[in-house]
């Protein structure tokens, strides 16, 4: 399937609410399996990792056998797929178990949020300058931060991030939000054009930070802030002729042998 490429942007878009986003699948149940990427040495080595890439580690190739173990017991019509490395090599490790295997579609539009200039910094060195911005210090690492979600939420927090990048090309949570949207809107109009009436099963692979995007896209209130597990299965349904998500499962760990 061909490549898509990022549409609308912050000036030219608004997003869609939960039911909005529902009402494009025209009365067909879903069913939407989002998977985050396996572990890479840059989760690892606690380096800013958006847009940047690194090699999958040992223990991810053995999660990418477990997850994919795990949803080989399941049929799947659709999948779509963020066009960074670290996400293409798990999603091949899942089709690779799948039997019919269905077709692949790979998209910028699902890839994770664009640190800028922070990319492959270490993660302890922007959430300290994060810290100083908003006035704590840094030796009260983890007490400021929750002080500072508090303050302004996890979209405040990545803004935080994103001004403070020299380059100017980090993404802001607005744009991020937007992006989720329209990832969201092309999955969603390509399974209500699947044929036949039954519920159509769509897997995702994306990255943590952007799969809670989605998430909170469509279960707004059931979104926990929690940070997902690399390989980890977070699952929302739409039953027929609803417009309502059901939010069923949030970070599963499919079991290693």
């Amino acid at each position: 399937m061909t490549e898509t490429m990022p549409t609308g942007t912050a000036d030219d878009r608004e997003q869609r609410l939960p039911e909005e986003l529902a009402a494009l699948a025209n009365g067909r149940a879903l069913r939407v399996r989002i998977v985050r990427h396996a572990e890479t040495e840059h989760n690892i080595n606690h380096l800013m990792q958006g847009w940047s890439d690194s090699p999958i580690t040992a223990t991810g190739r053995r999660q990418i056998e477990a997850v994919a173990r795990h949803l080989a017991q399941h049929r799947f019509d659709l999948v779509f797929c963020s066009d960074l490395q670290r996400t293409r090599t798990t999603a091949e490790g899942i089709l690779a178990a799948l039997d019919p295997r269905p077709p692949i579609e790979h998209t910028p539009l699902l890839r994770e949020w664009n640190f800028g200039a922070h990319e492959e910094r270490p993660a302890a060195e922007v959430w300290g300058e994060v810290i100083v911005e908003h006035g704590f210090e840094v030796d009260r690492e983890l007490s400021a931060l929750r002080a500072i979600g508090e303050q302004v939420g996890w979209q405040g927090l990545f803004d935080t991030v994103a001004r403070l990048d020299s380059s100017g090309q980090a993404e802001q949570a607005a744009a991020t939000v937007l992006r989720a949207d329209a990832a969201l809107e092309h999955v969603i109009r390509a399974a209500a054009a699947v044929p036949g009436e039954g519920q159509v099963e769509v897997l995702i692979v994306s990255h943590g930070g952007f799969i809670t995007s989605l998430l909170r896209q469509l279960v707004p209130d059931r979104t926990p802030d929690l940070i997902l597990p690399n390989c980890s299965i977070s699952t929302v349904s739409l039953p027929a002729g609803t417009t309502e998500w059901q939010l069923e499962g949030f970070g599963e760990v499919a079991p290693q042998d």
